[in-house]
């Protein structure tokens, strides 16, 4: 799912103000996000090589990125 780091941290500040815990600070988003890139990158990197990445815009709607995952996955299939 590709998704902006601002729109991730958004949902993130978002989210922490309705559930525990609470330690979604601006500070540990970034910290996270920061792990996540450089986990994610080289694998992302891997499977585009190999022609089996599926990109969801994950910008939308819960909807709308439910319904991009869903067309993905019925590809396969």
């Amino acid at each position: 799912m590709d998704c902006s780091a601002d729109t991730m941290t958004n949902r993130l500040l978002q989210r922490s103000q309705s559930s525990l815990p609470v330690d979604d600070t601006t500070k540990t988003i970034a910290k996270r996000l920061e792990a996540y890139y450089r986990a994610s990158i080289p694998v992302i990197a891997y499977y585009e090589t190999k022609t089996q990445l599926h990109k969801i815009n994950a910008e939308g709607t819960p909807e709308d990125v439910f319904l991009q995952l869903c067309t993905a996955i019925d590809s396969i299939f």
